[in-house]
């Protein structure tokens, strides 16, 4: 075999459709946050919310505690009493007593605990949105994780497709004696090792979507995840993003809520300390007359309510130093996540996407114009495929941590 036919055997695949090979290459070339106006990830998160059995369950129990809350400022049940007295010497005296009694707290009570029931809800409405955050982050993780192995694989295919050529290359050209043994032997071990690498991509691939698919309750999921990045913004200075992403922080209005619920019940022990009252109808009946009339009462509490509001004062002071941790926590670890992400982004840009581009097309015109040996030109063409690898994964890495910084803005 001449030299021509090495290079049209090396280079069938890609002039079979050449764009086709450069474009997979390219992919690696344009920050799909700059290239792409389409979120390929929006539809994936819309059916896991939907789906997700935690998110069912952590609606569930929302319901569950704002209806409580409510519960706990209904009336108490009416009491009804009934005697009947008899005299075993003369059984014709005889007498009954009916009595129904309702009681009913202070009336400012009531408006206390209704404030407070509301409060409540909003602090389950809290809760629930911190769960729905982190099961929406966890499935964009997943998707952008499935993204990232997709464009690798389409980097490892390339290099592939000229591995698998040049072994068979090496098999023809060692059948007719221009080839010895060694080299074949380390085309096929060079093939070898990409298809290991290739399967590893497709293990972890699957293992990714199946994740994401016992997230969705494994619900077929419609809009699968394809090889482009959502947009993203690009990142402000550190105090414009603090400005505006601490105060959606749902673990810190969580803590806000439960300040104000600890707060609210203060007041709502303090009305404990007014009396319990009672009203009702009494009727007595003998056997000559008759008695009707209304029975008034309540209760002074002495003993019962003794405590209890400076317990209440140590929970709220408790769920204020509590927010207070919240609040420094959150701002560390978005201080964090922020430094994280520029030094990505500056280890991104050391990567010369024109060079490498540059680079890809003068291998080729090398090979065609025997400045490199089909050996050299492959070693090339790996160590440019594997400057790609790490571009993408950092790409992948960039990517993943600005989910975690917008994670409340799911």
């Amino acid at each position: 075999m001449n030299i021509y036919e090495l290079k049209q055997r090396l280079f069938a695949p890609l002039h079979a459709g050449r764009s086709k090979g450069v474009g997979l290459f390219l992919l690696l070339l344009a920050t799909s946050a700059m290239a792409q106006t389409a979120d390929p990830i929006a539809p994936v998160l819309e059916q896991v919310e939907q789906n997700n059995r935690r998110l069912q369950a952590a609606r569930e129990l929302m319901k569950a505690e704002v209806l409580e809350a409510k519960a706990g400022n209904n009336l108490g049940n009416p009491e009804v009493n009934y005697a009947h007295l008899f005299n075993s010497e003369r059984g014709s005296q005889q007498q009954s007593e009916l009595t129904v009694v309702q009681g009913f707290d202070f009336p400012t009570a009531y408006a206390a605990r209704s404030k407070a029931a509301r409060l409540q809800g909003d602090a389950a409405q809290c809760a629930y949105d911190v769960e729905r955050r982190n099961v929406l982050l966890e499935a964009k993780q997943l998707c952008l994780d499935l993204i990232g192995l997709n464009r690798e694989a389409n980097l490892l295919h390339l290099l592939q497709t000229h591995a698998d050529s040049l072994a068979q290359v090496c098999e023809e050209r060692l059948q007719q004696g221009d080839a010895t043994a060694l080299e074949v032997n380390r085309a096929k071990l060079d093939l070898m090792a990409l298809r290991t690498e290739l399967a590893d991509n497709a293990a972890a691939h699957r293992a990714a979507l199946q994740r994401l698919l016992a997230m969705n309750a494994n619900v077929y999921i419609d809009h699968m995840v394809a090889d482009a990045y959502p947009p993203v913004p690009a990142l402000p200075d550190y105090e414009t993003l603090c400005d505006h992403l601490v105060p959606l922080n749902r673990e810190l209005l969580q803590a806000d809520a439960a300040t104000r619920v600890a707060q609210k019940e203060v007041s709502v022990n303090r009305q404990g300390w007014l009396p319990h009252l009672q009203v009702g109808y009494r009727r007595n009946t003998a056997p000559t007359e008759e008695f009707n009339g209304f029975v008034v009462g309540g209760s002074i509490p002495l003993f019962a309510n003794k405590g209890k509001v400076k317990a209440a004062r140590a929970r709220a002071l408790s769920a204020e130093l509590q927010r207070e941790d919240v609040a420094m926590n959150v701002e560390a670890a978005l201080q964090a996540l922020y430094n994280e992400a520029r030094q990505v982004e500056e280890a991104m840009r050391t990567y010369d996407l024109p060079l490498m581009r540059h680079s890809f097309d003068l291998l080729g015109k090398a090979l065609h114009g025997g400045e490199l040996s089909w050996h050299q030109y492959f070693v090339e063409l790996e160590a440019l495929v594997r400057q790609g690898q790490g571009y993408l994964r950092l790409e992948n890495r960039y990517h993943k941590v600005l989910a975690r910084i917008y994670a409340d803005t799911l």
